[in-house]
């Protein structure tokens, strides 16, 4: 693969190909593997509520009928709805609690993404941050005419989070950069996620950086999840619904793990 194009390109045009170019590779993992621990948690009796009602017009209360309003438009998008997956994302992630310890919830951050001697950008639909760091990502799919692999997108987003967290370490906090980060992140393919743990290391965005492959393989671990009904279904049958947000729940506690180090 070390023949393979690489060029200065931004982080959202970046392909299978692109990982190939600098030699990422991926591994799905099992659920004790992945989220370490034996079997996903069960739903707290708040969520109840959201997992269980199959319409929004059955809502017993108006968060619970908002969010599935949000999750219908996002399901099926309309012409100029494509944003509708992010909005469902960001009030999904609010509800199962990923703003907590003082984490904030942005959409649509342009990140900086030096790569092939040249400066691009890398537009994250989500992104989880603290006062200092990028902690999480979310990629959605959106394009309706021409669907892309967000996985590839991701990553590079990952790559550039890692390089603007060690310029805010150096510049900012006066810290050492960091050799490895571990950027946890979720590509959405209309209501479906799927899960990610993406170690950056030094090396890998020094290979990006200067545009030159990498002679050792970066492994980035994936789990997809297993669903009652067709993964294309996404969360509009209430059996995958409740499902999803058990896996949700259980990437949380990744968070809660990055919370604790700090």
């Amino acid at each position: 693969m070390a023949n393979l194009s690489r060029t200065a390109k931004s982080g959202n045009d970046w392909t299978r190909n692109d990982l190939k170019a600098y030699n990422i590779e991926i591994v799905n993992q099992s659920i004790p593997t992945f989220f370490g621990m034996p079997q996903l948690p069960e739903l707290p009796e708040n969520l109840r509520s959201f997992a269980d009602t199959q319409d929004r017009t059955e809502a017993a209360d108006d968060a619970t009928h908002k969010l599935l309003h949000y999750l219908d438009l996002a399901h099926n998008p309309k012409m100029g709805q494509e944003l509708a997956v992010d909005t469902f994302a960001e009030r999904l992630l609010q509800t199962l609690g990923y703003d907590s310890w003082r984490r904030l919830i942005l959409t649509r951050q342009e990140l900086p993404f030096f790569i092939c001697g040249e400066k691009r950008g890398a537009e994250a639909d989500i992104c989880i941050c603290d006062e200092n760091d990028i902690l999480l990502l979310v990629q959605a799919d959106k394009c309706l005419e021409n669907p892309d692999d967000p996985q590839a997108q991701l990553i590079a987003e990952a790559i550039a989070a890692f390089q603007r967290n060690n310029l805010t370490r150096n510049r900012d906090l006066h810290l050492p950069e960091l050799d490895k980060m571990t950027i946890p992140g979720i590509t959405l393919v209309g209501t479906t996620p799927i899960f990610y743990h993406i170690k950056i290391t030094a090396a890998l965005n020094e290979a990006v950086m200067r545009g030159t492959f990498p002679p050792f393989i970066t492994e980035v671990y994936r789990h997809v999840p297993q669903l009652p009904r067709r993964n294309s279904e996404g969360m509009k049958p209430a059996d995958n619904r409740a499902k999803i947000s058990r896996y949700f729940l259980a990437f949380r506690g990744y968070i809660v793990g990055l919370a604790a180090q700090d």
